[in-house]
């Protein structure tokens, strides 16, 4: 399981700067232009990413949830910013992944929500949907590129898995 959640990381991270790579085609301004998405716009929803996935990290790491965000949280307006920040933030997902235990994997997390309610879930499973977030919304803002004229590669796992990025993984006829 531990190989699993280590290969969710450098998927995400993968994912990320290919969609972020598409991004920096567009002006800024069509990156902040109302889609119809939950959090609006392409780069809003983008925040509401980096945002979900720094409390998630906190709680996960059993440090103090980050002072004053809100899931609507914009963290950064500028493009060359956000990438930067997003940059370091998956960075910290693949060492944290690097540093699981088995041991951890079948606990149970306790944690606050960002409405503060006490709540406790399976620490393997929290972690699962931490990686389903992100390709839910990834999926959003890749429709949102699309929409706005960007030639947005696809993100699908197995496209990553096929580059090699499943480390295991050997092209057909390998013998294996």
């Amino acid at each position: 399981m531990i190989a699993h959640f280590q290969l969710m990381a450098r998927y995400n991270r993968w994912a990320n700067q290919r969609l972020l790579a598409a991004a920096g085609t567009l002006h800024e301004e069509a990156l902040w232009a109302d889609r119809g998405l939950f959090f609006h716009s392409f780069l809003g929803t983008m925040n509401h990413l980096l945002v979900g996935d720094t409390m998630w990290l906190a709680r996960f790491q059993e440090e103090p949830p980050p002072v004053g965000l809100a899931l609507d949280s914009v963290l950064h307006r500028e493009l060359p910013d956000f990438i930067a920040a997003r940059e370091a933030l998956d960075e910290r997902i693949l060492a944290f992944t690097k540093g699981l235990r088995d041991a951890q994997l079948g606990t149970i997390l306790d944690y606050r929500t960002s409405n503060g309610d006490r709540v406790s879930s399976p620490f393997a499973g929290t972690l699962s949907h931490l990686f389903n977030h992100q390709t839910h919304h990834r999926g959003q803002a890749h429709g949102a590129l699309t929409g706005l004229g960007a030639q947005v590669p696809g993100l699908d796992l197995i496209y990553f898995i096929r580059q090699g990025g499943g480390i295991t993984s050997k092209p057909l006829g390998s013998g294996g």
